[in-house]
């Protein structure tokens, strides 16, 4: 599974960007979703504005905007 978030316009919902999540973070990514079940990662997930800040802190990368909505999706690695 690879997990990224993704942002899309508020005004068109197009896809504006991603920012991958590196496998190795996983755990943290768990934590921070509060995944319980196995099944959990593979569904997609609204993202708070919260959960938002700790993705920008897990991958130092700062994205967060009030232009975009905000989710966090997983595909399947090939």
């Amino acid at each position: 599974m690879k997990h990224s978030v993704r942002a899309f316009y508020k005004t068109s919902e197009r896809l504006a960007f991603r920012v991958d999540i590196p496998a190795e973070d996983f755990e943290q990514l768990k934590a921070l979703m509060a995944w319980t079940e196995p099944d959990d990662p593979v569904y997609e997930y609204e993202l708070s504005n919260e959960q938002i800040g700790s993705l920008e802190a897990l991958t130092g990368k700062k994205f967060g905007s009030p232009d975009y909505l905000f989710f966090l999706s997983c595909t399947r690695e090939r």
